[in-house]
């Protein structure tokens, strides 16, 4: 298979090559640096910072100083900012306004519901209770009118299955009891909304 042309690798020459494979050499295990060179190098990296500014740095500081006030460009205009609003922060001339907190109508709305089906609930448990029927003479409840007499069952409480008061021994039964309860309830309304007798 023939690599196309656009993809192959142009080769190195060898003075290249021989310049890559030594910077690689000098990066894997570095040798010690010449000393005359190394004081080369940090003459020509380390300016003397009290030295009078040259022509150069002179026409250069000049631009900057102009973008800076707005007049011109500069390549370090910038930056120039960046370093100045770090050191001395100023407020922003068009500040953002901050809206004005509004009241929390959406809490109370939700109160006043809670409240309003809190108070119904107990209306409709007091009415429940009221009309709740006589235990028999053997201590049980009297049998419950089923959907199909009356309309659907509705759950809310399963006080009517209980006349004696609850203990820690007998929680597995009552739970049995409230859900064969449930279960025929659930059983006798779908029967009668599909219209079964």
């Amino acid at each position: 298979m023939s690599v196309p042309s656009e993809e192959r690798e142009e080769l190195l020459s060898p003075e290249l090559e021989h310049e890559l494979e030594l910077a690689l050499r000098a990066a894997w295990q570095p040798r010690e640096i010449d000393p005359a060179r190394h004081e080369k190098i940090l003459d020509l990296a380390l300016e003397d910072p009290l030295a009078p500014p040259s022509p150069e740095e002179l026409v250069e500081s000049e631009r900057l100083r102009e973008a800076l006030e707005g007049r011109g460009e500069h390549e370090h205009l910038t930056l120039a900012r960046a370093l100045a609003a770090a050191v001395r922060p100023k407020e922003p001339q068009n500040p953002v306004p901050v809206p004005e907190p509004r009241p929390r109508v959406i809490y109370v709305a939700f109160g006043a519901a809670t409240a309003l089906l809190a108070a119904a609930a107990a209306f409709a448990l007091v009415i429940g209770s009221l009309s709740r029927p006589e235990p028999t003479a053997a201590g049980a409840a009297a049998p419950v009118a089923t959907a199909a007499t009356t309309g659907p069952s509705l759950s809310r409480s399963s006080a009517a299955l209980f006349q004696e008061p609850f203990t820690l021994e007998g929680t597995t039964a009552r739970m049995d009891r409230i859900s064969a309860a449930r279960e025929r309830e659930l059983r006798e309304n779908r029967y009668l909304a599909w219209g079964v007798r």
